[in-house]
């Protein structure tokens, strides 16, 4: 079996195109989920009664979801009440909704993972409630949480080429154009396999130099 350079050299630049905007897609939707996910799990752990019940309620509905679904029914749905998206704005959404509950999970278990002892020392010490929150619990339970984030951000990268099923045109979704426009169905999609590693391993490399620096500084602290 041959591999075929002149394949992707005919669909270069929708690989190109593609892969930008899954760039684009991946940048704003990690960051917002990161940031949602923050807010969400720093919320499920200070709420109480009904807020407490209606975030865990929302939290089991997006893990217990299929991100396809999830995609099908805003895409589909948001315009039956006249609310329509654009492509992107749809895909960017659905990412952050289900992927800033993975982000609120794994920082929950970072709170919880910081021992009571030192909470408890804090207040002793006559620290106010943010006081210990910003100074002992968040740099405890951000450390411990920076390899799981990495990983939740690296399935987020992979989670975008669902976009394809409603036709955004991005790296899987070039290589399907691609497919179409040469018969060839094999070199494109081998393409996009090595440009999803690469930008994984990128995000990885990223994450653990973070994860060595946040080690470093909690050690000196």
């Amino acid at each position: 079996m041959n591999f075929d350079l002149s394949v992707l050299e005919q669909g270069r630049e929708a690989l190109l195109a593609g892969l930008l905007l899954t760039v684009s897609l991946a940048a704003i939707g990690g960051l917002a989920s990161l940031l949602g996910g923050v807010a969400l799990g720093i919320a499920r752990i200070k709420a109480r009664g009904i807020v407490a019940a209606l975030l865990t309620g929302y939290v089991e509905l997006m893990r217990n979801t299929p991100l396809l679904v999830t995609l099908y029914l805003v895409y589909f749905g948001l315009p039956m009440v006249g609310l329509a998206l654009p492509t992107f704005g749809c895909v960017v959404l659905v990412l952050v909704m289900q992927h800033s509950v993975f982000v609120a999970e794994i920082l929950r278990g970072g709170f919880l993972s910081v021992p009571l002892s030192q909470v408890e020392a804090g207040r002793a010490m006559g620290m106010r409630p943010f006081a210990i929150f910003r100074i002992v619990q968040f740099p405890q339970a951000w450390t411990a949480s920076v390899p799981s984030l990495i990983g939740a951000l690296i399935l987020l990268i992979h989670d975008t080429s669902l976009g394809a099923a409603i036709s955004l045109v991005d790296l899987t979704m070039a290589a399907n154009v691609i497919s179409q426009r040469t018969a060839s169905s094999f070199e494109p999609f081998v393409a996009i396999a090595v440009l999803y590693s690469m930008l994984s391993w990128m995000l990885s490399r990223i994450g653990g130099h973070f994860e060595r620096r946040s080690r470093i500084a909690r050690q000196e602290a």
